[in-house]
């Protein structure tokens, strides 16, 4: 479909067309798109006119998204692709590869992985969600958790953290007992030399 066609029937113009293009990733060839791509510009027009915002206002809350997106990904790390690994380590394009031939099979192999590998990750998420469950419904025995030598460190790291935010954030330790904070009782402590001194300094006077 020609831009100019296009625009006329979304009552934009042809720069917010273009705009809207670029930011939903549309090529535009001969100035013209798809008959595809204007449905797509057609329902971002419909989504704005929906919340309000003009067309300048919907592209900068979009690139927003995509930037967040991407930053996101680099925290999170690239999604892992089979095909990129292969030909990684193989030095082969999977998509090139003859039936038959030692690399196919090879390849094959390596999606029948792919497949055992989502079945695993949905098994691993619900034991661990039946596992978890049940340990917050039913509590585990003592005895359970000391031949447990993962969970065993838990005190350890535990008592680490709780150290540090103590450190870190309050600035001072929790006096969980029912006595004094050592603190307060550690100044009343050194304010008792400066209080000797005094009734020392004095103790001439009272003698006369």
């Amino acid at each position: 479909m020609n831009l100019s066609t296009a625009v006329q029937q979304l009552e934009i113009s042809i720069s917010d067309c273009k705009a809207i293009c670029q930011v939903l990733d549309i090529a535009v060839a001969d100035n013209s798109i798809s008959n595809e791509s204007f449905l797509k510009v057609k329902a971002f027009i419909a989504a704005c006119k929906e919340k309000s915002v003009s067309i300048a206002e919907g592209i900068q809350e979009l690139l927003n998204l995509k930037s967040e997106a991407q930053t996101q990904q680099q925290v999170m790390g690239n999604r892992f692709n089979l095909n990129e690994f292969f030909q990684q380590r193989i030095g082969v394009d999977s998509q090139q590869l003859n039936p038959g031939s030692y690399h196919f099979d090879l390849y094959q192999l390596l999606l029948k992985s792919e497949s055992i590998s989502q079945v695993g990750y949905a098994l691993f998420r619900e034991a661990f969600l039946r596992q978890t469950q049940d340990l917050i419904m039913n509590g585990v025995g003592e005895s359970e958790i000391h031949q447990n030598q993962t969970v065993g460190g838990f005190d350890n790291v535990f008592g680490d953290i709780e150290a540090e935010f103590e450190r870190n954030f309050l600035g001072t330790s929790v006096n969980w007992g029912k006595g004094e904070h050592p603190i307060l009782a550690a100044s009343k402590q050194a304010s008792l030399p400066s209080a000797e001194k005094t009734n020392t300094s004095q103790s001439p006077s009272q003698k006369k």
